[in-house]
């Protein structure tokens, strides 16, 4: 069986793979890319450099407290489990973390060591 770390490592890699990167990689297409969008002409047509950071900054801000308010739920509501299993024994993610909502963002957090991304302390 794994450790507990091996087994929030592994929930966190998925995590940030099929969610945060998924989710984050939209923002991360040039600027001219982004411009021909339907819906968002206007929003990205006269959009210089610095605007398109801080909209990435912005974009990286709402997934942050997405993923946050998500696994909140599994925190503050006992009767949603968030599980691993394997050879039918079941570990309870909440219980093996100190805070599973905030895996994915605190210093060395899930984001920070499994996103394909790569962010500044102001990034």
């Amino acid at each position: 069986m794994k450790t507990n770390q091996e087994i929030l490592d592994e929930f966190g890699k998925i995590l940030i793979s099929d969610v945060f990167d998924k989710g984050y990689e939209i923002i991360k297409n040039d600027i001219s890319d982004l411009a021909e969008t339907e819906g968002y002409e206007k929003l990205f047509g006269n959009m210089n450099n610095d605007q398109k950071m801080e909209i990435e900054k912005f974009t990286k801000e709402i997934l942050e407290g997405v993923l946050f308010q998500f696994l909140k739920i599994f925190e503050e509501n006992k009767q949603f489990k968030l599980l691993y299993e394997k050879e039918n024994i079941q570990v309870n993610l909440v219980k093996i973390s100190e805070m599973l909502k905030a895996e994915p963002i605190i210093e060395d957090g899930w984001i920070n060591r499994f996103s394909e991304f790569k962010f500044s302390d102001n990034k």
